[in-house]
């Protein structure tokens, strides 16, 4: 361990001699692939959101904005949406984006061959099934689909989905295999050195979407404002703390029990960004004890969760017991809701429901960047003071995920990564449990409204759709929802702009003082 500490600090320090106006950021693992939404993973997906630009985005609050475009209309049938491309996008090989660059793009995502992680939500049978792609004139394309869909724009922004990111054909070599990612985004492809780093540099030529000068998610202002931006593969995270403390490494994340070194710290600045991911408990509602909702409801009724969320975050976290992101355009008086903390109603829940004291088992993990442990802990605590008997088992994050897809559990405490738009997010959890073991919930009304917000394109009609099932949720309590993810990171006190967004490092608008 001491050989390769001390090879991780050697090579930060050569680093920042060597680059002294990149911005060095540390990740816990390298790059899978340079190809967008190909063999992918989240610290992949930091990388390639540099790159690579789709026709829309979302911003803060979820909702999907232009992006290549600068304009989106959509028939009055919902099955075909025109994209009126911006006329000042380059790519970073100095070529026009056309709409013939869009339709080779499309054709290629859809090709099974290239093995695109989103290529069933695009296919026939998915969620937004695409039947044509036509380039209408120079900068303009239309694409049709085979039913309407509320969620084809918001699939198509999603970082699985490497953002649908326009590259230029001559991304690919004259065999057909994958070359270098040559995308429209505020960096470009530099070097690549495995196990070591990634370097971007900065496109010079990049034009920022319309915007209020301020940064918006995937859209508003997007400057490159250094020489370059180094993603270090660094897993160590001690080796991560020595190079914020030192100034060798510029910003990355950090374990949320560092939170009062780092603010006190004079060299470095905490940085907290509330994220659409969510720590839960999943319940298992099959299960003979839990599968009686008086027994769930009697569970969340013995949770303070206010100060369960102060103590599980690090007092970062503000407690939210619905799907919807605190963040989201439709998160409303409805969705603040929840049960109340009531020790007396949870034991009147509990006789009604003739709990005899059966074992509850809460699964935990201790990985450091998430709460799982220190929630279940807390929970435990308050459970048991209105008789529930529940015990913890901790286990490795991989056999937990092993337990939850087998549906081999009765509780597990968990965070799930975002999904902007709410009904996306609902998919994580809802549905026939006989067709996907690792779902929470298959009441068939929570199915139903799923499917409704899948389709319904209104925003007034799908808030309501969304508000059902939340007050549905509230009566069932398939699982206990306790708060927004939150994104603790670490800088040195001369990174100046926000460097995270949605557990994606962002690193545009971003830079350091000389």
């Amino acid at each position: 361990m001491k050989k390769f500490l001390l090879a991780g600090v050697a090579v930060l320090a050569f680093t920042q001699v060597a680059g002294a106006r990149d911005i060095t950021i540390a990740q816990s693992s390298d790059l899978r692939s340079a190809n967008p939404g190909v063999n992918r993973d989240g610290n992949t997906d930091s990388v390639i959101l540099h790159i690579v630009e789709g026709l829309v985005g979302y911003n803060d609050s979820g909702e999907v904005k232009p992006l290549l475009a600068k304009s989106v209309e959509m028939s009055v049938d919902g099955l075909t949406y025109t994209f009126a491309l911006r006329t000042d996008v380059k790519f970073h090989n100095g070529k026009p984006l056309t709409a013939e660059d869009v339709v080779w793009n499309w054709t290629r995502y859809l090709t099974p061959e290239t093995k695109w992680t989103c290529l069933a939500d695009f296919a026939q049978g998915g969620a937004a099934h695409v039947t044509g792609i036509e380039a209408t004139d120079a900068s303009t394309v239309t694409i049709t689909l085979e039913k309407p869909s509320a969620v084809f724009l918001g699939l198509m922004s999603r970082p699985e989905c490497g953002y649908t990111g326009m590259i230029s054909p001559a991304s690919v070599a004259s065999d057909g295999s994958f070359a270098t990612p040559i995308g429209t985004g505020p960096f470009q492809w530099d070097e690549w050195k495995k196990g070591e780093y990634i370097r971007l540099k900065k496109f010079a030529d990049y034009v920022s979407p319309e915007n209020d000068g301020e940064p918006d998610g995937m859209v508003g202002s997007k400057r490159p404002l250094v020489d370059g931006v180094k993603f270090m593969t660094i897993p160590d995270a001690s080796t991560v703390k020595a190079g914020l403390e030192s100034g060798v490494l510029d910003t990355a994340e950090i374990s949320p029990d560092l939170i009062p070194e780092f603010q006190s710290n004079d060299k470095t600045q905490l940085i907290v960004s509330r994220n659409n991911g969510k720590n839960l408990f999943y319940i298992q509602t099959r299960d003979k004890v839990l599968s009686n909702p008086g027994v769930r409801r009697a569970m969340a009724m013995a949770l303070d969760l206010d100060e369960l969320v102060a103590a599980a975050s690090n007092g970062t976290g503000e407690a939210n017991g619905s799907m919807v992101s605190q963040d989201s355009v439709y998160f409303n008086d409805t969705q603040k809701t929840r049960l109340p903390y009531d020790v007396e109603a949870a034991k009147k829940e509990l006789a009604a429901a003739g709990y005899k004291g059966e074992p509850i088992s809460i699964i935990a993990n201790k990985r450091g960047n998430v709460p799982s442990f220190p929630a279940a802990i807390m929970a435990q605590a308050m459970m048991q003071q209105v008789g529930l008997n529940v015990q913890i088992e901790v286990l490795d994050y991989a056999t937990q995920v092993d337990r939850r897809r087998s549906g081999n559990y009765q509780v597990i405490s968990q965070s799930v990564a975002p999904r902007l738009d709410p009904a996306l997010m609902y998919a994580f959890y809802v549905g026939d449990k006989d067709k996907n073991a690792s779902l929470m919930w298959d009441d068939p009304k929570a199915v139903d409204l799923m499917k409704a917000a899948y389709v319904e394109l209104n925003q007034e009609k799908r808030q309501k759709i969304f508000d059902e099932f939340h007050e549905l949720m509230l009566k069932e309590m398939p699982g206990i929802f306790l708060y927004d993810m939150v994104d603790v990171w670490g800088a040195t006190k001369k990174l100046k702009g926000m460097p995270v967004w949605q557990s994606n490092a962002r690193l545009w608008e971003v830079s350091v003082e000389e």
